[in-house]
Order: C-alpha cells, then structure tokens, then sequence
C-alpha cells in the first residue's frame, strides 16, 4: 500500500455508507498498516482522502502521483471523516 495504507476509489455507494455529503470527491482508505506512517497520521480506515498538499485528489492515481512529488517530504493531507473534514500530516519513512 501507499506509506502504509490501501485505498480505492470513492464511490456513491461508499459515500453513502460512510454519512458523506453528496458530491464528495477522493479515495476511501480501506486498510491500514498499524506500524505504517499512515497509522502514524491517525489515519483509519474509512477516511477519505480529499487533498494531498492542497491539491485535489480524486482518483487513486492523483493520490500516488501527489505523495510520489512529496518524495521524503511530509504532505499535508486533507482527510475527511464521516463529514468532518481536517488536515494531517503524512510523513514517509527514511
């Protein structure tokens, strides 16, 4: 997975399930490592992934592409989760 997480594109169907407002675009995080960077960032599955460095991601490709450009930085994530939305930070390991 990505720095310690699965994700999947977010369909109406996963939106619905998981109390997201209509409209809501990202990827849904469908595991996650315990002792991966993504644990680290607190971030659990079922949150969905709307930004990387604010830019938008809306496919599991914009988030690899957007986390590769990062390289050994930290990007800063937009999760949203059950429709509250918040930042983290996702730092890759060395």
């Amino acid at each position: 997975g990505l720095l310690g997480m699965s994700v999947e594109p977010l369909t109406p169907e996963i939106a619905a399930q998981l109390d997201l407002p209509r409209g809501t675009e990202g990827v849904v995080v469908v595991g996650v490592d315990p002792s991966g960077p993504a644990a680290e960032a607190e971030i659990r599955r079922g949150d969905v992934i709307e930004q990387v460095n604010r830019q938008p991601v809306r496919s599991t490709a914009d988030l690899r592409a957007a986390l590769e450009r990062s390289g050994d930085r930290p990007s800063l994530v937009l999760i949203n989760r059950r429709g509250n939305s918040f930042f983290v930070t996702l730092r890759p390991r060395r």
